[in-house]
C-alpha cells in the first residue's frame, strides 16, 4: 500500500499534496512506429520500455502529442497522420501496458492531408484539453474529448509548424514552440501567439513536445535532424525561454507528458467538509482522528462521481480528524 497524500487538519482549507514524484512517459513517432516508455527525467535516459502503442488488433499508432487529463488520470494521444487505419486521431493509451483505444477523428485539415495535433495539453483548471494542429500552421484547438473533434481557438498567422510543442502551467499560461526559431505563449481565447525567444536547440531541429511536472517545472523534447531523429531532454525558464539540457534520450521519440500523483482537496464551507479527488479505480479516503496514535480508518460513505472526479461532503464537527489518499 502506498500514502499517496499527506493529511489536512478539518476545518482547515487547503490542498494535499502528493508524497509521490510524477513519472514521464514519452512516445515514438516521427517516422517511425510507436512505442510508450518511462524515462528518467534527470538524465531523459529510457527507465522502462512499457510496450508498443498497438490497438487490441495489433495496429500499431505512432503518436505525435500526450497529455493525462489531471482530473480523472486518463492518458490521451494524438496520432501521426502516418497511421493507415484512423489517420489524425484522438486516442486513449493504457500507461501500464501500451494499449490504444481510438476516440475518434480531429475532422480538421482537408481531403488530401488531415490536420493532427503535434501536442496535446490539459488546462489544469478546467480540464479542456487543448492541442497545437499540424496542417495549415499551429494554430491552437480545443477538442472534446469524447469524439475527438477538434475547433479552432484562432489563427497565429504562422504557415507551418515545426515542433509544436504545448505545455499549461498551473496558472493557466499557455507555453509553445510552434516553428524551430519560436519560443513564447498562446492566448487561450483568441490563439495569437506571442514569442518570448528563440530557444537553444542542443541537437537542432526543434522542440517536438513541452510538459510541466508536480513542481510547474517545464520539460521540453529537442528532435533533431537524422533518420531516426536523435532526441534530447531539456527544461526551460518559462519566462525566458533559457533552455538547460539534461540528456539525450530515444531516438525518434515525439510526445512527452507528466502523469501527476492524484490530490486530496480539502475545502470548508460553513459547517460542511467537502473531499475531492480523481476517480481512480484503487484509491480511497483514510481518517484518524490523531496524527500519532491509532490507526487510518476508511470512510465507508459511497462518494458522488461526476465527469471523472469523485466528492464527498462530510459534517464539520469541534474535533480534529485528518484526511489522506490511500491507494490499496
Amino acid at each position: 500500500m502506498n500514502l499517496l497524500c499527506v493529511v489536512c487538519l478539518l476545518g482547515a482549507m487547503g490542498l494535499a499534496t502528493s508524497a509521490r514524484a510524477a513519472v514521464l512517459y514519452a512516445a515514438t513517432s516521427a517516422g517511425g512506429p510507436g512505442e510508450l516508455y518511462v524515462l528518467d527525467q534527470a538524465s531523459g535516459a529510457a527507465l522502462q520500455d512499457v510496450g508498443p502503442l498497438n490497438d487490441a488488433s495489433s495496429v500499431n499508432y505512432p503518436i505525435s502529442g500526450l497529455a493525462f487529463n489531471p482530473f480523472t488520470g486518463v492518458l490521451y494521444g494524438s496520432t501521426g497522420n502516418s497511421v493507415p487505419a484512423t489517420g489524425a486521431t484522438l486516442v486513449t493509451i493504457n500507461p501500464s501496458n501500451a494499449l490504444v483505444s481510438v476516440v475518434g477523428p480531429f475532422n480538421v485539415g482537408n481531403a488530401g492531408k488531415p490536420c493532427t495535433m503535434a501536442d496535446l495539453a490539459f488546462d489544469p483548471v478546467t480540464g479542456i484539453l487543448y492541442g497545437v494542429g499540424t496542417v495549415g500552421g499551429p494554430q491552437l484547438y480545443s477538442i472534446n474529448r469524447s469524439t475527438g473533434q477538434a475547433t479552432v481557438v484562432g489563427t497565429t498567422g504562422m504557415t507551418s509548424t515545426t515542433g509544436g510543442g504545448l505545455a499549461i502551467s498551473s496558472a493557466r499560461v499557455f507555453y509553445g514552440t510552434p516553428t524551430a526559431a519560436s519560443y513564447g505563449t498562446y492566448s487561450s481565447t483568441t490563439g495569437a501567439f506571442t514569442p518570448i525567444a528563440n530557444p537553444v536547440k542542443p541537437l537542432g531541429g526543434g522542440y517536438a513536445a513541452l510538459a510541466f511536472d508536480e513542481r510547474n517545472v517545464l520539460y521540453g523534447l529537442n528532435s533533431g535532424a537524422g533518420t531516426p531523429p536523435p532526441t534530447e531532454l531539456v527544461t526551460i525558464d518559462p519566462p525566458t525561454g533559457m533552455v538547460t539540457a539534461l540528456g539525450e534520450s530515444v531516438t525518434s521519440l515525439d510526445a512527452i507528458a507528466f502523469q501527476l500523483p492524484p490530490k486530496l482537496i480539502i475545502t470548508r464551507s460553513a459547517n460542511q467538509i467537502r473531499l475531492q479527488w480523481p476517480g481512480l479505480p484503487a484509491y480511497n479516503v483514510e481518517y484518524k482522528t490523531n496524527l500519532l496514535n491509532g490507526a487510518w480508518l476508511p470512510i465507508t460513505t459511497t462518494p458522488a462521481s461526476s465527469g471523472g472526479t469523485n466528492s464527498l461532503t462530510l459534517s464539520a464537527t469541534n474535533k480534529a480528524a485528518f484526511f489522506r489518499l490511500h491507494k490499496v
